[in-house]
């Protein structure tokens, strides 16, 4: 959730482009949440929609439009702004289903020929990057290695918010990847 609505004030903040120096996210859906498989997570996410009628649960599953390209995420991906930072990190990991790793990524992914809207997938992820230096943008796989057994393991849910509470995780980045704090 950071992450997009980070990107969705870039465009308003392009006074102080020449300011921007690190953009970086933890498990954001920048593609939004895939809902191509049962899962429990897809099953309660598709409960909680349905029962909240949240505006965000229904944009972040690109289920605010009948048109794909009509939506708030494909909008966002249109949004300028990334290509004023000198660096760019995602941070992704593949047990957290809160923040699917394609979408973390914000990647093109051979797993997409399933999917009925592939295309715009596709066109999203060209269109993030479209004006971004590729040498500015770096992907961060994380495993957290959860040995727990319990319903938030299973859902997705302990991978998602180790993110916020995973210490060793912050000393790593600031200790291995200093030069994005410089």
């Amino acid at each position: 959730l950071g992450g997009l609505i980070a990107r969705a004030a870039l465009p308003l903040l392009q006074e102080y482009s020449s300011k921007m120096f690190t953009f970086l996210t933890f498990s954001s859906c920048h593609l939004g949440i895939f809902q191509d498989r049962i899962s429990l997570f897809n099953t309660g996410f598709w409960v909680l929609k349905k029962w909240r009628q949240s505006v965000f649960l229904t944009q972040v599953s690109m289920g605010d439009h009948d048109n794909p390209r009509e939506t708030f995420l494909y909008k966002l991906s249109k949004a300028r702004g990334l290509e004023s930072f000198q660096h760019i990190a995602f941070a992704s990991c593949f047990e957290d289903q809160y923040g699917p790793l394609q979408s973390a990524r914000a990647e093109i992914c051979p797993e997409w020929d399933a999917q009925p809207d592939k295309e715009v997938y596709r066109e999203m992820v060209e269109n993030m990057w479209a004006v971004v230096r590729p040498e500015r943008v770096r992907r961060l796989d994380v495993n957290f290695v959860i040995s727990e057994n319990n319903l938030d393991a299973f859902i997705g849910r302990t991978a998602h918010i180790q993110f916020l509470e995973c210490q060793q995780l912050m000393r790593m980045l600031v200790h291995n990847y200093s030069a994005l704090f410089r």
